[in-house]
């Protein structure tokens, strides 16, 4: 298979997470209806549907390519390319109408993300990368801030679903975070999160017990804005990760809370 355009991979991904995101959006009226429940999360009738208008746009284009979304996957193993889907990160918060969320949209050429898209709609808010280019907001190019020392860095966090499988290895890193930052924030969608480290309006990310779809389409524009990104995979939820994500000057720092024993 002949390697595709990044643009044209690019404005695929954008054109994916804006049909996600907008169907959302304009259908916040249904914001409640549930397909599942679960102790700490939440699935809804809208993120099955938003994930399928991004999939009719990627298979429009890339019929052959496959697909892997928070809600359902359509693998292809005999194509080099895979989309990575999340229709509504921060399901939680639009839920119960908080304007804190996103779709993330990234694709993959044989394992390595190439191109991803972040899209939030109540801020008219559209992140972009690709791996030949500078990650940009509205396109306008971003970069990550330059806050010199974890000491002095505002960090993203979040706690996992399943907090209850080891409640103390969960709050033991957030006291860490807590005495070893100036201040967290817990804003509840991890793409998003990932997006203020790339236009410097946080200095860290830091979270346990996310997926693929949470961070494919953010990492990569972390990276693009001149940061530096870590994914550990964690042993519980099977598939889930830690992700570690800064400015290159605290993010040895940062991720010695990931390394270093509580």
């Amino acid at each position: 298979m002949n390697t595709l355009s990044l643009t044209d991979l690019l404005d695929v991904a954008v054109a994916a997470a804006k049909a996600a995101g907008g169907h959302a959006y304009n259908n916040k009226a249904r914001r409640t209806e549930t397909n599942e429940t679960f102790a700490h999360d939440i699935k809804l009738v809208l993120d099955v549907e938003s994930q399928k208008k991004a999939e009719a746009v990627i298979s429009e284009t890339f019929p052959e390519h496959g697909i892997l979304g928070e809600e359902d996957a359509a693998p292809n193993q005999l194509s080099d390319y895979e989309w990575i889907i999340d229709p509504i990160d921060g399901t939680m918060n639009f839920s119960h109408g908080l304007e804190y969320w996103c779709s993330s949209v990234a694709v993959r050429h044989k394992g390595e993300v190439v191109a991803g898209c972040v899209y939030a709609p109540d801020y008219d808010a559209c992140y972009t990368a690709h791996r030949d280019d500078t990650a940009r907001l509205n396109g306008e190019p971003i970069r990550t801030a330059q806050t010199p020392a974890l000491k002095k860095a505002l960090i993203l966090t979040g706690l996992s679903k399943e907090i209850e499988v080891n409640p103390d290895l969960y709050f033991g890193r957030f006291r860490k975070l807590t005495l070893n930052t100036k201040k967290l924030r817990l804003m509840g969608a991890a793409a998003l999160d990932l997006c203020h480290v790339a236009d410097g309006t946080a200095d860290g990310f830091f979270e346990g017990s996310i997926f693929l779809w949470d961070y494919a389409a953010a990492t990569l524009i972390v990276e693009q804005a001149g940061g530096v990104t870590r994914v550990f995979q964690d042993t519980e939820p099977a598939g889930s990760a830690t992700v570690v994500a800064s400015n290159r000057n605290i993010f040895d720092d940062l991720k010695s809370i990931y390394t270093e024993p509580c």
